[in-house]
């Protein structure tokens, strides 16, 4: 069979249903992924897109047949495959799954023991060329299946972060967007003092009411109505997979994830008494200001999942964050989580007794431009034309992509690693100082051959 390389991404196994991804692609994967783990079982779960089953069936299939057991995890979210992963210690664990994107693409996620990611630098190059070559032996005896379900497990692991009795009697809309989100929240409803206002809880993976990816602002719309309508305090949303949060206050007004990683910074620092806390490259300054000002050491690392997870090991940190929505705890065996963050962000807003939207002013200090998003033929070129223009710049750094800093105002240009774009972040002091320094640097990456998309 001829696959098609460019599945192989930085952090996971991704294309379109069936003609990138399908059965017969599944079953070599499972047989690659045996053969390179050399373990006696995998944990295999899958999310309710409608190709995952008929993967499941593929994949585990190949595992047995290089004579490798499997357990059965059955429908999960990425939060649960990195909980099974820590919690019972699997020597491999794969979710099939494609987060966010559109109903016709699926993939896979991958770890090792101790929820280590595989990634485009270990692991999956290797599981590539097992499947390219398509050379396997055969397993002495096929391997067995046999069923977990740890959605109770979970369930009673998210609890532990907070103490369910002191939370006030708030209300939140919660959009599950046909994902995976809407499953522990529905058993959470009946544990917690708070009104749980579910929104689009059933598992479809043909995502009838909107895509279930909060980044953009159109998927938004119907949890902004029904927070209104319902007179909640707050509103939550997830992606398909439920491995982000995005939060929106009580009048819909959207969070930014940089404020979300400052409130739960300060939840967490107060926690622990201070600790080492990672942000990545594309967080606000009031981020770092949060750390500090609560005796916390910041860490500015760069952006993906699967870096951040080693970097908090490394860095013995309590907690990361992103502006994505990745959300990052030390007690969830360094891993991201929307439903921990949103019962930590209802312990956070029960203790201030004041509405969201007035927390949040406290954290509002900076003018941000949003995420860019740039079609670019040459990044190298553009990059170095940046440095040209800004080398009077305060400072500078290649963490990941540029980021140039002045006294008042900063930007970072990076590549995505799971698009072909370049992604631009810009913060400044005031909005006037934001909209001139966007505009500017707009100007010199277009004028360098890029295209706004």
């Amino acid at each position: 069979m001829k696959i098609d390389q460019t599945i192989f991404r930085d952090y996971d196994i991704r294309g379109i249903y069936p003609t990138q991804i399908n059965e017969k692609l599944f079953y070599i994967l499972g047989r690659a992924a045996a053969t390179y783990f050399e373990a006696e079982e995998i944990a295999v779960g899958y999310d309710c897109r409608l190709s995952s089953k008929s993967l499941f069936a593929s994949l585990t299939s190949g595992i047995m047949d290089q004579g490798v057991n499997v357990v059965n995890l059955g429908l999960i979210s990425t939060e649960m495959h990195y909980f099974a992963s820590g919690s019972y210690n699997f020597p491999a664990n794969i979710i099939i799954s494609a987060s966010h994107n559109p109903p016709e693409y699926n993939g896979l996620k991958i770890v090792t023991r101790g929820v280590v990611p595989l990634n485009g630098e270990w692991g999956l190059p290797e599981i590539k060329m097992l499947a390219l070559k398509q050379k396997f032996s055969n397993g002495n005896k096929r391997g067995l299946l046999k069923n977990q379900d740890i959605l109770d497990p979970w369930i009673k692991h998210v609890l532990s972060f907070i103490d369910p009795l002191k939370l006030a009697p708030l209300k939140v809309v919660v959009d599950a967007g046909n994902g995976m989100g809407g499953r522990a929240w529905d058993k959470i409803k009946g544990q917690v003092p708070v009104k749980i206002i579910p929104l689009y809880f059933d598992p479809d993976g043909n995502f009838p009411h909107h895509l279930p990816d909060p980044l953009n602002t159109n998927n938004l719309v119907d949890l902004q109505k029904e927070i209104i309508k319902e007179e909640a305090d707050l509103g939550f949303a997830m992606d398909g997979d439920a491995d982000r949060l995005f939060v929106l206050d009580e009048k819909g007004e959207i969070i930014s994830g940089t404020i979300t990683c400052a409130m739960l910074a300060e939840s967490q620092l107060t926690r622990y008494g201070g600790g080492k806390v990672l942000y990545n490259v594309v967080c606000g300054n009031i981020v770092p200001e949060t750390i500090r000002r609560l005796g916390g050491q910041p860490l500015r690392v760069r952006v993906g999942h699967s870096f951040i997870k080693q970097e908090m090991k490394k860095n013995k940190a309590i907690f990361a964050g992103e502006h994505s929505g990745h959300f990052y705890f030390k007690d969830n065996y360094c891993a991201d989580s929307s439903t921990i963050a949103g019962l930590l962000l209802l312990d956070y807003i029960s203790k201030k007794n004041h509405t969201l939207s007035r927390i949040v002013k406290e954290f509002d200090k900076y003018f941000s431009s949003g995420e860019i998003n740039i079609k670019v033929k040459d990044v190298e070129a553009i990059i170095n034309n940046l440095k040209l223009n800004f080398k009077d710049a305060k400072g500078s750094d290649q963490i990941d992509g540029l980021t140039i800093r002045y006294s008042n105002w900063w930007f970072n240009l990076r590549v995505s690693k799971t698009e072909p774009l370049i992604r631009l972040n810009l913060e400044a002091d005031n909005k006037d100082l934001m909209e001139d320094k966007e505009l500017s640097v707009k100007n010199m990456i277009l004028s360098s051959g890029g295209n706004i998309v």
